[in-house]
């Protein structure tokens, strides 16, 4: 049981940790496929390195903790698709150099390095934050938005699997079949995703119609842990609409919950760093202005943290306030600190159907 004020840090960290389980999983599974024949377990535990290379620039937040230049460096070249063309030479001629198992070419090397670097990459892809898988010829952020950043439902029966496969002998067939089983399951349920946010999407797209909600982007993505309660992000130049459909609860109508944008507040307020924050937000966001000289911006590609919730900075926890000191403009981001986690599970799952 969570505790009831658990301080938001604290979860954050949880999820990342899950989150480069993930990255593991797939990384053990690749290598497995690669190499397992040749060096067993082993190949496991490398393509488990290899999963969790890109997410080393994570290290740069040791190093400079402001949190816009956290949004220019993370999933960016350690996630590029070309960059690994580059980066798996090094890894995959130090594999070839220090093995002592024979008949391993260093092209097989070279294959285990690239694609644990590029499928890391391209789940996360998938996810809503974006990757820059295209570096350096262009910075757009790659996001299907079709399964969470931590979904239990794609990595625990993957990794309950290959540990079972571990068990036996490299050669044995039955290691094979489970380590395949696992691919084939979890490629499913990714596959699953897709149709499950087309089918949602449509649905939010009907309503916005029902409602004669005119906008010019629709963006749909599933909420933290399932794939079940699906939100999305409507916008025109004036407004931003949000909403959140259940595939449990099909009859609870989709509401739909307006925020003004106020986009002429970007004319008072212009720096680098908001471009940076507006380019990441990729049209998701909206601006409120409660003083003269101060700006919040609610990037709201994440949909709501909180459904229950109207007021922008309960509904949206995540969000940057700019604000002026003399001729600088200042800013930070906004995390909550008292986060009752306890309270926004049991809402979480309500609003699922759970």
């Amino acid at each position: 049981m969570f505790k009831s004020n658990f301080e938001f840090p604290t979860f954050a960290l949880a999820l990342k940790i899950m989150d480069s389980l993930t990255q593991i999983v797939l990384g053990a599974a690749v290598g497995e496929v690669i190499l397992g024949k040749k060096i067993g377990n082993k190949a496991l535990l490398l393509g488990a390195i290899a999963g969790t290379i890109p997410d080393l620039d994570v290290v740069f937040t040791w190093i400079n903790d402001d949190p816009i230049v956290q949004l220019r460096t993370h999933r960016a070249y350690s996630h590029s698709m070309f960059f690994h063309l580059l980066l798996a030479l090094p890894f995959a001629w130090l594999s070839h150099r220090w093995s002592r198992v024979e008949g391993i070419t260093f092209k097989r090397w070279y294959l285990l390095w690239y694609l644990g670097f590029f499928t890391h990459a391209l789940l996360d892809c998938c996810t809503t934050y974006g990757t820059r898988l295209f570096l350096p010829f262009t910075n757009y952020q790659v996001g299907f938005n079709n399964i969470a950043v931590i979904d239990p439902l794609y990595t625990l029966p993957f990794m309950l699997l290959l540990i079972i496969a571990m068990f036996f002998k490299r050669n044995n067939v039955v290691r094979k079949k489970i380590v395949y089983a696992s691919i084939f399951i979890s490629s499913a349920y990714m596959l699953l995703t897709f149709v499950l946010k087309i089918k949602a999407h449509q649905l939010f797209r009907e309503q916005l119609a029902a409602d004669n909600i005119s906008y010019t982007e629709l963006n749909s993505t599933p909420t933290i842990l399932n794939s079940i309660l699906w939100s999305a992000i409507a916008t025109n130049d004036s407004a931003l609409y949000t909403a959140e459909f259940s595939f449990l609860k099909p009859a609870t109508p989709i509401v739909w919950t307006k925020f003004e944008r106020n986009l002429n507040l970007l004319n008072k307020f212009k720096s680098s760093e908001i471009e940076t924050v507006k380019w990441f937000a990729d049209g998701n966001y909206f601006l409120q202005q409660p003083h003269p000289d101060t700006l919040y911006f609610f990037n709201t590609k994440w949909g709501r943290t909180r459904f229950d919730k109207t007021d922008a900075k309960d509904a949206f926890m995540f969000y940057y306030i700019f604000y002026k000191e003399g001729d600088k403009l200042k800013y930070k981001a906004v995390t909550p600190r008292d986060f009752k986690m306890n309270e926004a599970w049991q809402h979480l799952k309500e609003r699922i159907g759970i």
